[in-house]
């Protein structure tokens, strides 16, 4: 795991998304969402969770809905509330592994594709071990304190990790 800055991680984030478009795609985040490796945390019949590759916090999950919905409201209701279901599992399993101080969970999904972001409505689940200024909203979702950026076995490690800590239902 490497952290980088913000030009660093932008150049790698076109990188990365290259690759995910070659595929015929025109969305990085439905191609996320299709992708069965095990960089997937979670997944149900609506949607996945995934490591973010490019993290504001080491930990840092994304939920995305296997449809392609630029608004939260395009959901249907069944879509919507199995979502929420696995933001609520990812914060428990983050909890569980990690130990932050806090969990924050965003809703995102821009209104316009952007470099740090796309247009498909998705969910984060972000560690925050700090408590002082680094802690605030603010600098949590940005690049401020720098990007995570792992190594393809520190990936599958965290994934592992995380899939143990996965809280069981029944």
């Amino acid at each position: 795991m490497e952290v980088v800055g913000k030009d660093v991680a932008l150049s790698l984030l076109a990188e990365h998304r290259r690759t995910l478009l070659a595929g015929g795609q025109s969305c990085v985040m439905c191609a996320l969402a299709k992708i069965e490796d095990d960089g997937c945390v979670a997944r149900s019949r609506h949607a996945v969770v995934r490591l973010d590759r490019f993290a504001c916090r080491y930990g840092h999950l994304m939920v995305i809905p296997r449809v392609h919905v630029e608004r939260m409201s395009e959901l249907d209701w069944e879509v919507f509330i199995d979502v929420q279901r696995l933001v609520f599992e990812a914060a428990r399993a983050v909890e569980t592994c990690l130990k932050p101080a806090r969990v924050f969970t965003a809703t995102l999904g821009a209104a316009a594709e952007l470099p740090q972001t796309y247009s498909h409505y998705h969910v984060h689940v972000i560690p925050v071990a700090e408590t002082d200024e680094r802690s605030r909203p603010a600098r949590v979702l940005s690049w401020s304190e720098g990007v995570v950026i792992y190594d393809d076995d520190e990936a599958s490690r965290m994934c592992r990790e995380l899939v143990a800590s996965w809280p069981r239902s029944g």
